[in-house]
């Protein structure tokens, strides 16, 4: 069964329970008064119990087939998973209706049916079947009848309005504002909890006003001021409970919004982003949902504008770094790409692949502080040198730690020349003591040195690039992940990237070392190296 399936069978199964209840409740209240009323004896209020379950079960009948009717369109939508856009407006349209309907059809259908059914079948019951009561006497009660449904219309709104809710947020949440079919008026919340308590409060006053007024009467029945205790009791005892389950209901659908927007707030507050709450409501609590809405739109506007000048600092912050240094323009950019895709293939989030691609723009942002006569030197670098190469990292640390937005970024740029064999630099950390984000981005950073062409060497090729890195102290495990992503094509692209972006060779790499001859000494990565 799916979501929406489920939904839909619980408001069904909700909205025919609360139905079944409410008519339960009509027919005793209606058992009750009739009886007290014209003083019965106990076996006629057995059969006018019977009388009325003969009346109500066909009339129920007819009722939920109506119902069914006016349900057909988010019938269509949710349990037979039909239709697009217009099938779930008109969903909307028939939901944000069910309430009024429900109402209306217990003040309308429901109402008349039981009236054209009820007295007929009082008086055959009366002149056949020796029912104490005839339908003469009854009509007096006909102003009645009409204040006992609406109590009962009353609970069906109340009870239609917190059912369709949870429906129409599906909705919504499910096809945003384009989904949306207002055909509700406006109804401000003090005009609605108004009604309500008028409708609980008083219209069972007015039952017992109207009964005691007909009994001193006489209308129907002969006057008699002893039975008027048992009717104002009876009136004012369902006349509270009323007022409770009225009470009830009303707190459910003022509660339902002002949670979801109290949840909405806790997961903002989180860091989540795009944060909508789908509570519909037609009053002023609809438009504080409206309102949280539009706040966490622009929120996330303005979150997305914050992180695009953040990303593209970053950018133009590695850009310029790379500059200095002729021989590895685009390196940074290359680096944080390959240690994303590492990331992934690991299982690391989206979020966090990202933020360590971020860390691999920033990882050589120490090379600011290096001398340029330094990074461009063709030959070998001596001793005195290649500290301030390898320097590049503690700069860079405190360069990043003066920003807070940086914080996370931290250890990837002071570790990246860290190995697993504790002889790599600033700090000597080796095996896990080296956070994977430094693990992952020593592996990116070696690969694309070798991939890369120098003044002094070729690039590698992927196997030779390959066989160097599992000669490197370097985290097996993302090794293994950088040559499944190669071996599956998606590292193509920025090895392409590396092969045309050093225009200092002029187009052309070096040749190849002669056989014999040592080593040649790569830019970045082992120990050793100058750094990148």
């Amino acid at each position: 069964m799916t979501t929406e399936q489920r939904l839909f069978a619980t408001f069904l199964r909700r909205s025919v329970w609360a139905y079944f209840w409410g008519s339960l409740a009509v027919l005793l209240n209606a058992l009750i008064v009739h009886g007290l009323y014209f003083a019965w004896e106990p076996w006629a209020w057995l059969y006018a119990a019977g009388l009325g379950v003969l009346v109500s079960v066909p009339m129920a009948a007819a009722d939920l087939w109506l119902a069914r009717r006016q349900l057909a369109p988010a019938r269509r939508v949710f349990a037979e998973g039909g239709g697009g856009l217009e099938a779930a407006r008109a969903a909307y349209h028939a939901l944000s209706l069910w309430p009024l309907l429900s109402a209306g059809r217990v003040m309308g259908p429901h109402l008349l049916a039981i009236l054209a059914a009820f007295f007929p079948l009082v008086h055959l019951a009366h002149r056949y079947g020796g029912f104490p009561t005839g339908p003469e006497a009854m009509l007096y009660l006909l102003p009645w009848y009409p204040l006992n449904a609406a109590l009962h219309a009353t609970v069906e709104y109340l009870v239609g309005a917190a059912e369709s809710q949870r429906l129409l947020a599906h909705l919504r949440a499910r096809h945003g504002d384009a989904g949306v079919a207002w055909s509700r008026l406006r109804v401000p919340f003090l005009v609605k909890v108004l009604g309500v308590m008028v409708a609980l409060g008083l219209l069972p006053l007015g039952q017992v006003a109207l009964l005691a007024y007909f009994k001193l009467q006489g209308y129907g029945t002969a006057p008699d001021p002893a039975a008027l205790p048992a009717l104002i009791a009876w009136g004012l005892a369902s006349g509270l409970a009323l007022v409770l389950a009225g009470g009830v209901l009303l707190s459910r659908e003022v509660a339902r919004p002002l949670r979801a927007v109290l949840e909405a707030m806790r997961q903002v507050r989180a860091g989540q982003s795009g944060v909508r709450v789908s509570a519909i409501a037609w009053d002023e609590l609809g438009d504080l949902t409206e309102g949280f809405n539009a706040l966490s739109q622009a929120l996330e506007v303005e979150r997305q504008r914050n992180q695009d000048l953040y990303r593209d600092t970053v950018h133009a912050l590695s850009a310029a770094i790379d500059a200095r240094d002729p021989y590895t323009r685009g390196h940074s950019q290359r680096v944080g790409a390959y240690a994303r895709l590492i990331a992934r293939k690991l299982g690391w989030s989206s979020q966090q692949a990202y933020q360590l691609y971020i860390t691999g723009l920033l990882h050589d942002i120490g090379k600011i502080g290096v001398p340029e006569h330094v990074l461009n030197k063709a030959g070998k670098l001596d001793p005195d040198e290649r500290e301030l190469v390898e320097g590049h990292t503690l700069i860079g640390y405190n360069i990043a730690r003066q920003a807070r937005a940086l914080e996370p970024h931290l250890p990837g740029i002071r570790h990246h020349h860290e190995r697993m064999d504790g002889k790599g630099y600033p700090d000597g950390l080796s095996g896990e003591a080296i956070g994977a984000e430094a693990r992952i981005l020593a592996v990116a950073d070696v690969w694309d040195a070798l991939t890369s062409r120098r003044p002094y060497r070729r690039a590698l090729s992927p196997q030779e690039a390959y066989r160097q890195l599992q000669l490197e102290s370097l985290d097996p495990r993302a090794v293994r992940a950088l040559w499944e992503l190669w071996q599956e094509g998606a590292l193509e692209e920025l090895l392409e990237d590396a092969r045309q972006s050093n225009p200092a060779l002029g187009g052309l790499s070096a040749p190849p070392p002669r056989p014999g001859s040592a080593p040649a000494r790569p830019d970045e990565g082992a120990p050793e190296f100058r750094g990148s």
